[in-house]
Parts: structure tokens; sequence; C-alpha cells
């Protein structure tokens, strides 16, 4: 009884079956570790993985570990691997705790440093972290504890540091001490180098661990005989196969995989269902959309005007983006708000949706735009307020097969306007550079107003501005050089002006709820109204199966004769469609609840 999924294989010539490796382990990790909790992208449910209760008590949050759980390899899995992981990782959510604390082998205390995040917050952080159970102490033990040694000798924060958004592991700065930094790194440098065992099988908690001997296109993984929940290996074996874009299809179609992630345009999908009866294909609505960043310092356009950025997002016709790059999405009327706009009802009050101006196309209003503030039309071709001619680049890269696609229908539509634009398709390796620190686009393509994790607000808006990651980089905001935070300042509804990231950075620990709130609807409101960005479209993605090989599949009361099933209508059906989709709920927690179809092997 075997399952064969798309996914990706680390180089056999460089795997040491350690993730943080220089290979990794790719989609074999996906199986073989957990979480003590897993949350589901898309509609942030949680479930119990290595943890079988939590409970906030004062400044703590408490984990139980469940008790019968072993490595892969046969030893216990404790709390002390779990403190192993955070002195190793220093991942969320170090940077809210004081310590991690172990009074016992089924119990793990996360001691918030003060003032502790409001509860649900808390375990939000905790959950961002997947794969809590990967590195044993019983393997990675003296590495543990000599990075926990390490970070001692750094300096606390101070209260005025803290005040500045700086953040550290536990409360410490061990970059301003470049000894400490240094011996930290070596150790991890260590740690990456380090394989689990000389065989180079993974340790994990996980259902499934990998074989010996995979290739690039192949690799096999059987059950883990020490997993603490059986009754979820219904697959005698997981076969791992890559694939590309242009070979997943075939490979669906001629069963050669039982799964693949993503949607294609309207007739390859109807070809696909068409040619094999066994494919049932679930579209899912997807907490992220397509768009462009504008370069808010650009050369050679006045993108630090808001009247301009806005006219150019009224030039759009989104519909026509959107008819090329997603044709089942939704479009919606904003700039750009910062978080999914699917999720602007959840978040803010309809009084303030109101308030908020909804960008249709509208050529008139764009050419209102630019002429007040100096723009002028002559000969068909649009000068900014200096009489110089606006030119217009917009940056992608060339190996993101919808950027290709839908780009240059926006840059037809500003041509047609009178606005010279040009699509400048690049590599990837050097997509990066050029975007986030050269600046060499007035805009750039990229994923936008996106949720990879939880949907409540702190985490996209974070993404969206935090200067260490790439769509404030993108956008060229102005940057606080010693917090690497930007320090972009917006102007609400009521014209008050507002320190963005301030703002941000204070939410995990605002105890008022509605503060908060008030808060992230002021940054949503004044996202949208200085048109920082475009978003096209809101993504549709989906997940396939092949019913012949898979059973305990969702919704199969409403399945279509075609098989191109329906969205999901409640929560209990998105959840479960989500689950099918690895990116969004990961392996471990679909291939527990999938079963192998009883007539075949």
């Amino acid at each position: 009884k075997v399952y064969i999924r798309q996914g990706g294989l680390p180089d056999p010539a460089l795997f040491i079956a350690n993730q943080n490796s220089e290979t990794g382990t790719n989609t074999f990790g996906d199986f073989a570790f957990e979480g003590l909790v897993r949350y589901q992208r898309g509609s942030d449910d949680i479930v119990m993985q290595l943890a079988e209760s939590y409970e906030n008590e004062g400044n703590k949050t408490i984990f139980k570990l469940r008790p019968n759980i072993k490595w892969s390899d046969g030893e216990v899995f404790t709390s002390k691997d779990i403190w192993a992981f955070y002195q190793i990782c220093h991942n969320s959510p170090v940077n809210f705790l004081t310590s991690i604390e172990t009074p016992d082998e089924l119990t793990v205390e996360f001691v918030w440093a003060d003032p502790a995040p409001f509860d649900e917050f808390r375990i939000m952080l905790i959950a961002q972290e997947v794969h809590h159970g990967r590195i044993p102490y019983h393997i990675y033990g003296e590495i543990a504890d000599a990075r926990y040694e390490a970070l001692q000798k750094a300096p606390l924060l101070t209260q005025e540091q803290k005040a500045e958004g700086l953040q550290g592991p536990f409360g410490r700065y061990p970059s301003a001490d470049t000894e400490v930094w240094e011996e930290l790194d070596l150790l991890w440098q260590d740690y990456i180098k380090t394989p689990p065992n000389e065989e180079h099988i993974i340790v994990g908690t996980g259902p499934y661990i990998n074989e010996l001997g995979h290739t690039l296109n192949e690799g096999s993984m059987s059950k883990n005989p020490y997993y603490w929940n059986p009754d979820g290996q219904q697959f005698d074996k997981v076969i791992i196969r890559a694939t590309t874009d242009a070979t997943k299809s075939p490979m669906m179609e001629s069963e050669q995989i039982h799964n693949m992630d993503g949607t294609m345009p309207k007739d390859l999908t109807e070809s696909l269902l068409k040619a094999n009866e066994n494919i049932i294909y679930y579209p899912q609505r997807d907490p992220a959309s397509h768009g462009l960043y504008f370069n808010y310092q650009s050369d050679n356009a006045p993108m630090d005007i808001k009247e301009f950025r806005q006219a150019l997002i009224y030039i759009a016709d989104k519909e026509a983006m959107r008819d090329i790059g997603s044709y089942q999405s939704d479009v919606h009327p904003w700039s750009s708000v910062g978080i999914p706009p699917s999720m602007l009802e959840t978040y803010v009050d309809q009084d303030v949706i109101a308030r908020m101006t909804k960008y249709d196309h509208n050529e008139e209003k764009a050419t209102e735009l630019l002429e007040s503030i100096g723009c002028e039309k002559i000969n068909g071709k649009w000068q900014d307020p200096d009489g110089k001619q606006i030119k217009i680049t917009i940056g992608l890269d060339k190996g993101w097969y919808i950027a290709s696609l839908v780009s240059p229908i926006y840059a037809n539509q500003l041509k047609q306007f009178g606005i010279d634009t040009e699509v400048m398709a690049v590599d990837g390796t050097v997509y990066g550079q050029q975007s986030e620190l050269e600046h060499a686009f007035d805009m750039s393509w990229e994923w936008i107003d996106i949720a990879w994790s939880f949907s409540f607000p702190y985490f996209p808006l974070s993404n969206y501005y935090d200067y260490a990651g790439g769509p404030a980089k993108k956008l060229n905001l102005p940057i606080n050089e010693e917090t690497n935070k930007t320090a972009l300042l917006l102007t609400d509804w009521d014209n008050n002006t507002f320190d963005v990231w301030k703002w941000i950075s204070t939410m995990p620990n605002e105890m008022d709820e509605e503060v908060r709130k008030d808060h992230w609807e002021r940054i949503i409101w004044a996202t949208n109204e200085n048109a920082l960005a475009i978003n096209f479209y809101e993504n549709v993605t989906g997940a396939w199966e092949n019913i012949k090989y898979t059973d305990n599949l969702p919704m199969m009361n409403k399945l279509t004769e075609d098989r191109w099933m329906p969205f999901p209508d409640t929560i209990e059906e998105r959840i479960s469609v989500n689950t099918l989709n690895w990116n969004f709920s990961s392996g471990v927690r679909k291939i527990t609840e999938l079963a192998p179809t009883t007539a075949k092997e």
C-alpha cells in the first residue's frame, strides 16, 4: 500500500539527514518531523502533535508532551529535546522569551518576557515552528548545552533598546559582542555539518523515515516503527518523485504520482480530468496575492508622491491580469492592504472598510490625479512635474511563469495610457539582489498581501513592513539603520501621523484588544490609501488526488461528474480540503488522515 507524491529530494551527494545542513531534508522532513502542535495555513486550525495539551499560567505557557513518544532510533522523546531545539535554532518565539524550562521529562515551560504577549498570540508564536522534533538531545546535546552557555555571555537588551525595536534570543543581544557572536556561529556550523548517524538516516518522531539510496528523482520512506500514532500509518510506504512544472501533469495523468499541488489554466485542467477518470481536483483559495511592489524612492518616476502611485492603480484593468494569471481568483478593489484581502471582513469593521478608497479601472481619475501633482501629457507621453518623460521598469524573476504572462499585460495598459513601461525578466539568482538591494526596478513582481502562516494581522503586516523581509526592501521604504526596521510614517483617517513599525512591534504585548484592533485597522487603511503596491488578484491554488489509490478524501458527497470539485462552503470543509495541500498543512497531518483505497495495493 503505497502513496506516491510529488516533492523535492535533497542532493544524495550532500545529504546527511540534518534539516539545517547545506542540502537539508526537503520532502523527507515533511514526513519525519513534527511540531508540538501544527497549524493550518488558510484556516488557522491547530491540531496537537507532540503535545497533548497546553495552558497559559501567568507569564508561562506550559506544554504537556504525549507520554509515549520515541525517536525513530528508539530513544525516548522528552522535554529536553524541545529545549535543545530552541538552544540550537533561535526560531520563533525566542525573541519574546526569557527562558525555556523543563521541570520534568513531559513538561515544557515557555517563560515570557515582561510584558508577556496576550494568551492567543503566545500559541501562534510557538506554532510558527512546525518541526520542533528534529534535534534529538541524545545526539546534539553537547552542542545545545554549549550554545546555551555561550548565549549567557551576551549582554541583556536594555529597556531603551527594546523600546527602539531591537530584539534578541531570550532577551539577549549576541551581535553586540563579537566574541559571543563568533562562538555561537562556530557551534552552529558544527551542528549543521553533523549527521545524526553514520548511515544518514533521519532521526525524527514522524510516521515515515527515509530509506537509504535515494536519487535526485526518487526516494522512498518506510514506517517509523516507534511512531506514537500507528493508526496514522495506513500506507506501508511513501514514495517521493521529483517533478517540474512541465512534468507533474503528465506524471499525474499516467499515475506516476498520486498527488500534486497547484492549479493550471482552465483548458489544461479540463484536459487532465478528462484524460484520467481517477483524478479529482480540489480548488483552494490561497491567502496570498500576485502583484507589484512600487519602488518608493525610484529615480525614474515620482513614486514618492501618493497621488502618482494611486494613478498607477486606477490605470490597471485587474480583470485582464486575473483572467490570465489565476482565472478562478477574486479581484479586489484595493491597492494593497498588507493582509489577504479576503480576510478584511474578519479583522476590519465595516465602517472602516467603507472609508477605504476603492480603485476601480478609471483612466479619467488617473488623469485627474497626475495633473493634480503637476504631471503633463505631451505628444501622448506623460511627463513628471519636472518635465522629464516618465519611464517605468517592471522587474521579475524570469523563472516565475505567471509573472512573465501577467506583467506584460499591465505594462501594455500603462503604455496605452502614455507611460512608457518596460518589463525586465532576470535570472532568479540575481532578482532578489537587484530588486531589494540595488533597487534596479520601479516595480517588482512578488507575492503580496500574504499570510504565510496565521492570518492574524500581526503576521502578514509584519511580513509586509519588516525590513528584514523582501516586501519592505522591494518597496525601498525609509529604514532605521540601527534596528533594520522601516521608519515609514503614515497618516490615518483622522489625519494623525503614526510610526508603522512601532505599532506593529507593540501589537503582541498590547493587552487591550480594542487598541490592537484600532492599530491594525489604521495601518490597513493607510496602506491602501497610500497605494504602496498593486494587488492584481488573490490567488487560487489546489490539490489533485487519485481516488484509485487514496481514500478518506473530503467532500465526496459533492463529487461532480467532471471531478472538478466546488470550493468549500463551510469552515469544516475548508479545513479538510486544506489538509490535502502539503504547503498548507504538512505531510504528517495529511498522510495520517488519508488511507489507501481498499481494493488496491
